[in-house]
């Protein structure tokens, strides 16, 4: 079903309770019930809310994200983290010994840690990709009562109104690696989109011919995110900002030169959306000169985000497996074990590429055939993953105070992914191959099959990590055992509830959100529980950081990228 077909509204009290395998979960997601009974909230194992979020959290598993911005000492954990990298990076800006190729990746580093480049001047990019937690959502908080998705740079003011704060509508997908997604192309031999960055593939980098890059240039610019009201107000905010001198060293003398307009800074603090903007995309008023100038200036703003991102404090492969490939370590045997069944029983190569052929059909020829695998294959795939209500965004069906309504159809949104992309939804010039568009009956629900580096990647022991577009999943163990059986168990979901003595994402999952294009290469494995903690623990080796840099730096090449066969495999 296109989106722009389907048009609901509905009113609902949800019980929505995310919970860890073991707990009851029990609400409505596509059957969703006319009045549902709200249950209390049971916490992930192991999570106590910190004391600080008390306050926070409202009736109805709902938060106040302003109170939650506040007080949450992880909120507070990643701006104490951005703040420090940033000065960093202004240090190495300002010394003066930087070559070219680190000059034009520490100018995105600057850049992703600036809040001062948001609307109200109050969140970074690294706010909502948190370096700690694979570039990722950085608050457990968040994870549990939001699926991951971050409040935006706009407060909602409406007195009552939930939420209180623009939010996005996904899960913030991690970024590391993302550079190595090539630009969008639509493959007719296989049917199928390759690259792209963002979940939907809406960032193809038709433009710059960099993915990475242009889904650099859209937070500044979402309503729901950064809510710059025009890409020249990034550009403006660039000349104001304390590494000016060093955007022009990379860029040029009189890269930011632009002849500004009188109420340029009353523009640039009102937030895209606003009524008062008349719908504009470009409410600067500027001389056809400057309007070229900024764009130019922006799209190198955007080129060095994603210089950023390929560089080795973003995507440096230095996990145990990577040392493991270079055979510098080795796996214990349940990474082993894990990697086995990645390969073999789990199907998980079938997508997540890992450089090796797949055994569950055939023999493994032992080759690598590649020492850095990406752990994807750039394509989409609608996992069959349930809608996750407990995001606020579905609550923001309401004009703000600035007259901006986030999501008109509430609760009757349907993520349909790549379809909302070929769908025309976010406008135009989206999509920008207008022939792709025939496919999108093919492709309604897939979502970017994202690398499974960093998968496991967390801040500290405890924190809840939302995994998905949607957050649904909140941990590596109930990631592994929805694909293995989420087909297992019919007929235990009716009527927008799990049967008794059954438990939602044990032994009970409710139906997709979007049944369109299901891939049923998942979903009924025969995974035994512990052939599941075996290949979390492999998923577990994809961590960058157990291979130390220093020691590589003064390590021969020759001897880092030694042509050797990995521990038990042959030629």
């Amino acid at each position: 079903m296109r989106l722009h077909a389907f048009v609901a509204a509905m009113t609902v009290s949800l019980a929505i309770a995310l919970l860890p395998i073991g707990s009851t979960r029990v609400f409505s997601q596509n059957a969703l019930p006319p009045l549902a009974a709200e249950k209390a909230l049971t916490l992930p194992a192991g999570y106590t809310i910190p004391p600080q979020d008390k306050p926070c959290i409202l009736p109805g598993n709902k938060v106040d994200l302003q109170c939650l911005i506040l007080n949450d000492p992880d909120f507070a954990r990643v701006r104490a983290e951005e703040a420090a990298l940033e000065a960093q990076a202004l240090v190495a800006a300002k010394s003066g010994s930087l070559d070219p190729f680190h000059a034009v990746q520490t100018l995105g580093e600057l850049e992703i840690f600036d809040p001062n480049l948001s609307v109200n001047n109050n969140i970074a990019c690294s706010y909502c990709h948190d370096p700690a937690a694979g570039y990722g959502n950085g608050a457990s908080i968040l994870s549990i009562f939001t699926g991951g998705a971050n409040p935006g740079s706009v407060p909602i003011t409406n007195h009552g109104k939930y939420p209180d704060n623009r939010i996005a509508k996904r899960n913030p997908q991690s970024y590391v690696y993302s550079p190595y997604f090539p630009p969008l192309q639509y493959n007719i031999t296989q049917g199928d989109f390759y690259g792209g960055n963002f979940w939907d593939a809406r960032a193809s980098g038709y433009r710059l011919q960099n993915s990475s890059a242009e889904q650099a240039q859209d937070p500044p610019l979402d309503p729901e995110e950064m809510a710059n009201p025009d890409s020249a107000c990034i550009v403006y905010k660039l000349s104001l900002s304390k590494y000016k001198f060093f955007f022009e060293q990379v860029w040029g003398t009189g890269s930011l030169e632009i002849t500004w307009p009188a109420n340029v800074a009353t523009i640039c603090h009102t937030p895209k959306g606003a009524a008062s903007l008349g719908g504009s995309a470009t409410p600067l008023t500027l001389s056809p000169t400057d309007r070229t100038r900024a764009q130019q200036a922006f799209d190198e703003f955007a080129q060095a985000i994603a210089s950023y991102e390929i560089g080795s404090s973003v995507s440096p492969f230095t996990s145990k497996f990577d040392g493991y490939l270079a055979g510098s370590n080795s796996l214990t045997a349940q990474e082993l074990r894990g990697y086995e069944l990645f390969r073999g029983k789990g199907t998980c190569n079938t997508c997540h590429l890992d450089g090796r052929s797949n055994t569950a059909t055939g023999t493994d020829t032992g080759a690598a055939t590649s020492v850095q695998p990406m752990f994807t294959d750039f394509t989409y795939n609608n996992l069959g993953l349930p809608k996750n209500t407990i995001l606020p965004w579905y609550a923001e069906n309401f004009p703000d105070q600035w007259g901006f309504t986030g999501n008109p159809l509430g609760i009757g949104f349907i993520d349909e992914g790549v379809g909302l992309f070929l769908d025309g939804y976010y406008g135009p010039p989206l999509p920008p191959n207008l022939t792709w568009g025939e496919h999108l009956p093919f492709f309604e629900g897939k979502f970017q099959t994202s690398t499974a580096r960093n998968v496991g990647k967390v801040p500290y022991a405890g924190f809840v990590k939302a995994y998905m577009h949607n957050g649904y999943l909140l941990s590596l163990k109930e990631v592994v055992h929805f694909y293995n059986t989420r087909d297992a168990f019919p007929g235990t979901f009716v009527n927008g509830q799990c049967r008794p003595g059954t438990v939602e994402k044990v032994n009970c999952w409710p139906p997709p959100e979007d049944p369109n294009n299901e891939n049923m290469t998942i979903g009924k494995l025969g995974l035994t529980s512990a052939e599941e903690n075996d290949l979390v623990a492999f998923l577990e080796t994809l961590t960058d950081g157990f291979v130390q840099t220093a020691s590589l730096t003064s390590t021969p090449a020759s001897t880092i990228r030694k042509p050797a066969t990995p521990p038990g495999a042959g030629h």
